[in-house]
């Protein structure tokens, strides 16, 4: 009896030389029975593992017969696709042992419906009809959700492995195609190289049930076994060198097991689409690492109570440090303040404090004794006490300017302006630590002090209004009473002001929010009556549209105080940092390590279900979209 090889290559040229079809359906009829029969020259008895590699090669062979009765007739035009079809389904038909025209049972019904679409060009109806009848025919053996879930872990692990000794194979027959195209020769490409994923697939055949999945629970535990099985390997890979190994390890599984769901889940809905099934699966896959970046905490600036700690405890080194300021340090400062005062006797006059604290202190600086560090952030302390607090003006304007000099003097010092320590680097270091501490603090009183703060003087005044509903009114003026006063934002940067910018003149949708929030019958009491009257006419009415303004009013007016609020946090948040911008939340080293093993794990499940065209399109990308040749 001739060999399966020799009736395909027959088939074929019966197809193609004239469009002999009923000799080419005869000839593949006796190809397909050599397989059923075994005659393949080789003695099965003699390998224990002979049964299961002859069935994997019949489903590739088979696979093979499919592309020769899809090619063209005479190497141009294609097989009318209906004609194709029917001499599959009656190849199909000869394998079941069932005549194509006759026969009883739901088989053979099956058979006849999928005959009748193929012969009306209907061939996914075709194809759908084949499988159902094939599934009636196929022998039913006992089987489990923990059997299937176990064999679809190792074909996943096949997949995984073998991936790139495919990719290699797939890239070399790529090229070989190219060669045999130019130079019309007929080399031989690569089948089923060893390392390859059909090869280990054959090794862990054991462990793999033949069985397919008889219920639906089968089916997605199959799925779920062959995703997590897939990202074994290059989840491994990336867990090395990981901040947190069993962090990722948790959510590589969470993302394998969402991806075989939402996977399988797409091919219960649309069996015939692998597009489908990509895309369910990459998203099902990003859903646990999307979950777990929304999960994770915003970055945060520092609350007050760090900042205070941490001031203390910088001015308390500096302090316990015993750094003085150098002779020509201390003339300096001593400089500075003298010049607050000016030269005019009659200034000297009319501010006899601020006159006295300056030359009070200007002599101590300049008497020889170095005053230490502590003791001239004690004297700024002072002079705002009891000069800048002053109810005169023109003290006060003078005792302002003293701070202020006291405060330039300290921020210019540098390590040759301190004596009394053999640290002064660290010293100075730490001094700035401390001054930059307690602005921030000072800053953010201004707004979040919880009595005095803008913030808590505009929602008070909000609510005693008896409905709150001038709440974003409030905090908006606060905020703009700060930004134009100049005293009160001395000290702010430029991020900070702009931040203050934005929440007093608010955004198109906060305004647009804002203007819709009237409507709310918490916002005064003519909407209020207004409500009232609307919920009247809908009771009376039977119609519930007429309570539609109230409502709309009501979530526009939330939705508004809400995104203020969150824009004034930002604002304490900024200060509180020090007025650099918080970074955004991005993707955590963790999340980052999980996308890398979802892709890879896809790029080899698709490879292992697609087989050649998808591992040709891969190549293409590597290529940079390259087509290969046509083989023939």
């Amino acid at each position: 009896m001739a060999s399966y090889e020799q009736l395909i290559a027959d088939a074929k040229r019966a197809a193609m030389n004239g469009g002999d079809l009923a000799e080419a359906r005869r000839l593949a009829t006796m190809a397909i029975e050599t397989l059923s029969t075994g005659d393949q020259g080789t003695s099965r008895e003699a390998d224990p593992m002979a049964d299961r590699r002859a069935a994997l090669k019949e489903r590739q062979q088979r696979a093979r017969l499919m592309q020769m009765q899809e090619q063209a007739r005479g190497g141009t035009a294609p097989m009318d696709a209906g004609a194709a079809e029917q001499l599959a389904i009656a190849a199909r038909d000869q394998q079941q042992g069932v005549a194509p025209s006759g026969g009883q049972g739901e088989y053979t019904a099956l058979m006849s419906e999928a005959r009748t679409a193929a012969a009306a060009g209907d061939i996914q109806s075709a194809k759908r009809l084949v499988a159902q009848a094939d599934a009636v025919t196929a022998p039913r053996s006992e089987t489990n959700v923990l059997e299937q879930s176990m064999s679809g872990v190792n074909e996943g692990i096949a997949s995984a492995f073998g991936f790139p000794v495919d990719m290699v194979t797939g890239a070399i027959n790529m090229g070989t195609r190219g060669i045999n195209k130019i130079a019309g020769t007929e080399i031989g490409e690569i089948a089923d190289p060893f390392g390859g994923s059909n090869s280990i697939r054959e090794l862990l055949a054991p462990t793999i049930s033949e069985t397919l999945p008889q219920t639906a629970a089968q089916r997605y535990g199959r799925r779920v076994g062959q995703e997590l099985g897939a990202t074994a390997i290059p989840g491994g890979i990336v867990m090395r060198g990981a901040r947190a190994p069993m962090a990722v390890a948790g959510l590589e599984a969470a993302s394998a097991t969402s991806a075989g769901i939402a996977g399988q889940t797409a091919r219960e809905i649309a069996p015939e689409s692998a597009a489908a099934d990509t895309v369910a699966s990459v998203l099902g896959g990003l859903s646990p690492v999307a979950a777990s970046r929304a999960l994770r905490p915003a970055p945060r600036g520092p609350d007050l109570g760090v900042l205070k700690a941490g001031r203390d405890a910088a001015y308390g080194d500096v302090k316990n440090s015993g750094a003085t300021l150098s002779a020509q340090s201390s003339a300096a400062l001593a400089d500075r303040l003298q010049e607050q005062l000016g030269d005019r006797r009659a200034t000297r006059m009319l501010n006899p404090r601020a006159a006295t604290a300056v030359d009070e202190l200007a002599a101590e600086l300049r008497s020889g004794r170095p005053m230490t560090i502590a003791e001239i952030d004690e004297t700024r302390q002072w002079i705002g006490r009891n000069v800048a607090g002053s109810s005169e003006a023109g003290e006060r304007a003078i005792g302002v300017n003293m701070k202020e000099a006291i405060d330039e003097h300290l921020g210019s010092l540098g390590a040759s302006d301190v004596t009394g320590t053999n640290r002064a680097g660290e010293v100075v270091k730490t001094l700035q630590e401390a001054r930059d501490k307690a602005r921030r603090i000072h800053k953010s009183q201004i707004f979040e002090a919880e009595d005095t703060g803008a913030i808590s003087k505009g929602l008070r005044r909000a609510a005693t209004t008896g409905t709150g509903g001038n709440e974003v009114n409030a905090l908006r003026q606060n905020i703009r009473r700060v930004l134009e006063n100049p005293k009160l934002r001395r000290g702010f940067n430029e991020a900070e002001l702009q931040a203050m910018r934005d929440i007093a003149d608010g955004t198109p949708t906060q305004n647009a929010l804002r203007l819709l929030g009237r409507l709310a019958p918490t916002s005064g009491a003519l909407p209020l009556y207004g409500g009232a009257g609307l919920a009247g006419a809908a009771s009376a009415s039977g119609n519930p549209l007429y309570m539609v303004p109230p409502a709309l009013g009501q979530i526009a007016k939330a939705l508004a105080e809400r995104s203020t609020k969150k824009q004034v946090a930002g604002l304490g948040e900024l200060i509180r940092n020090g007025g650099v911008p918080l970074p955004g939340k991005g993707v955590s080293d963790t999340e980052r390590r999980v996308i890398a093993a979802l892709l890879a794990s896809r790029a080899s499940q698709d490879e292992a279900r697609e087989g050649e065209p998808r591992r040709d399109a891969i190549i293409r990308a590597l290529l940079g979209g390259q087509r290969p040749a046509p083989a023939y």
